[in-house]
């Protein structure tokens, strides 16, 4: 495929179908977390590679995209084989970020999910140190002011720390795989997030699903390095709670001894019959 500039809007505003496809799905024939998740990469991508500014292109420059944080509000999960209308934009910078906003339909225009992101970019030459942003936002180009529909999505707010008093509900180690890399040679931020599900017990992923997930990448991780994941909730029973909530974190051990946080985050869970739709797949 050839990426085509104008396939972005004249709104300065990108937007691609997607498909639910059975590989994205779970038991139940529902959309993964990660599956939004790859969304938001994946339109994230297209937009930066019609602007000229993909990470090969970045690369070639001595540069590359890394994404800080997303937060996402899940209305709904879409079922096989549903259509998806995803559309995302760029925002001014704050300080070093820049963010972007993410909104997936479905096809009765009703919101499924709206995703916040932050990202930077690095300069490989210089010890992987952030890039002023506002040219590469200029190439991005924002949309108009007028827009009231694409106007700057509030900052998600900060996200109080986790609390080392808080019990530790499961923990478990990774082994990390060469699937989990990307292009920039470290482990790719959607592997995090299945790191993270998979540290919960699978009885409770059957009967929840995720609605409000707020990540942060802290530092980024390789293979060979020893990563553990660790799972709080300051709820007595987390896994039965009729709105569960956890605390994430993946720690790496150093050569030293001492643990780096990689990854932190807290999610938010409903049950399966709250965010999906029955009777939409017929077979």
């Amino acid at each position: 495929m050839t990426v085509n500039p104008n396939i972005v809007g004249a709104d300065n505003v990108m937007r691609m179908p997607f498909v639910t496809y059975t590989y994205e799905t779970d038991p139940h024939y529902q959309a993964r977390t990660s599956f939004y998740f790859g969304i938001v990469q994946e339109i994230a991508g297209m937009h930066a590679a019609c602007r000229h500014l993909s990470v090969p292109e970045l690369q070639q420059r001595g540069m590359t995209w890394v994404i800080l944080r997303t937060r996402m509000h899940i209305d709904r999960y879409t079922c096989w084989p549903e259509d998806i209308y995803a559309e995302t934009w760029a925002q001014e910078p704050i300080g070093l970020q820049m963010p972007r906003t993410v909104r997936g339909y479905d096809e009765q225009h009703i919101l499924l999910f709206e995703a916040v992101t932050d990202w930077a970019v690095l300069d490989l030459e210089h010890h992987f140190r952030p890039v002023r942003p506002q040219e590469i936002t200029n190439q991005l180009r924002i949309p108009f002011g007028t827009d009231k529909e694409h106007a700057r999505t509030a900052m998600p707010p900060k996200r109080f720390p986790l609390g080392e008093d808080l019990p530790a509900v499961s923990s478990s180690k990774v082994e990390i795989q060469l699937l989990d890399t990307d292009a920039n040679h470290h482990v790719n931020n959607i592997s995090y997030l299945y790191w993270m599900l998979e540290d919960l017990p699978n009885d409770f992923r059957d009967t929840y699903k995720i609605s409000d997930i707020d990540v942060s990448w802290k530092k980024q991780t390789f293979l060979g390095d020893e990563v553990t994941v660790v799972t709080y909730s300051g709820q007595e029973h987390p896994f039965t709670e009729g709105q569960p909530q956890f605390h994430h974190k993946i720690v790496r051990k150093e050569k030293d001894g001492t643990d780096t946080v990689v990854f932190e985050g807290t999610t938010s869970w409903e049950s399966r019959e709250k965010l999906t739709r029955k009777g939409l797949l017929s077979v």
